[in-house]
C-alpha cells in the first residue's frame, strides 16, 4: 500500500447525532475520497470518555492555553468570563466539561483511511472553535459556537466532530476505541483512480 495512506479516527459527538448530521458528516469524508474502515455507535460511559484524552498535566495546561488563545482571538476577557486566566485551571475546566458534553447522548466512532487522511479530515472538519473555522468546513457550515458563548453558558465549546491531530494521536485513539481490530481492506473505483 502507498506509504502516504494512513488511518485517522473521527468521532461524531452527541450534538451532531441529535441534529441528524451523521449522514452529512460521513458524506463529507466519503466525497473527498477517504475510505470508511469501521464504525460503531453507542453511548459511552464517563470513564471511557475521560480516557480518550491523555489527561496529563501537560495536556490539561495545553487545553487551557488553547482556551486563552481563543479568547484573545475573539477580543474577550478570559478572566472576566471564566474567573481565571491560569492555563492549568482553564484546562481542568475544559476537561471536566468535555466529559459532561460527550455524555449527553450516543456518539459515532469511525476509522477512515486514505492518503494524508489525518490532514484531510482535519481540514474538512475545520478549526476546533466553529466561529473561527474557515467557510466550507463542517464546523463553519453547521455551527457558530465560540469560547465566549460557551463560557457564558457554563459549558465547553460544542465541537461536534473530533478528528485525530497527528499520526501518533490517531494510532493511540484507534487502538483505544478499536483494540486488536484487524481492518479488512476493500476495493473502490476511487482507489484505482488515485492509488494505482
Amino acid at each position: 500500500m502507498n506509504n502516504l495512506v494512513e488511518k485517522t479516527l473521527i468521532i461524531i459527538k452527541p450534538d451532531a447525532v441529535k441534529r441528524g448530521l451523521v449522514g452529512t458528516i460521513i458524506d463529507s469524508f466519503e466525497k473527498v475520497g477517504l475510505k470508511l474502515m469501521t464504525a460503531k455507535m453507542f453511548k459511552p460511559s464517563k470513564d471511557v470518555i475521560k480516557n480518550h484524552y491523555p489527561g496529563t498535566p501537560e495536556w490539561i495546561k495545553e487545553m487551557g492555553e488553547k482556551t486563552l488563545s481563543s479568547f484573545k482571538q475573539s477580543g474577550a476577557n478570559v478572566k472576566e468570563k471564566m474567573g481565571t486566566d491560569d492555563p492549568t485551571k482553564l484546562g481542568a475546566f475544559v476537561y471536566e466539561r468535555l466529559i459532561k458534553y460527550w455524555s449527553e447522548g450516543p456518539i459515532v466512532v469511525m476509522v477512515w483511511q486514505g492518503p494524508d487522511a489525518i490532514q484531510i479530515a482535519r481540514k474538512l472538519r475545520g478549526h476546533t472553535i466553529p466561529l473561527l473555522a474557515q467557510t466550507g468546513t463542517l464546523h463553519s457550515d453547521y455551527s457558530f459556537d465560540s469560547s465566549t458563548l460557551s463560557s457564558s453558558l457554563d459549558r465547553v465549546v460544542k465541537t461536534f466532530v473530533h478528528a485525530s491531530g497527528s499520526i501518533s494521536e490517531a494510532e493511540r485513539e484507534i487502538e483505544y476505541w478499536f483494540p486488536k481490530i484487524e481492518f479488512k481492506n476493500y476495493e473502490r473505483e476511487v482507489d484505482d483512480m488515485y492509488l494505482k
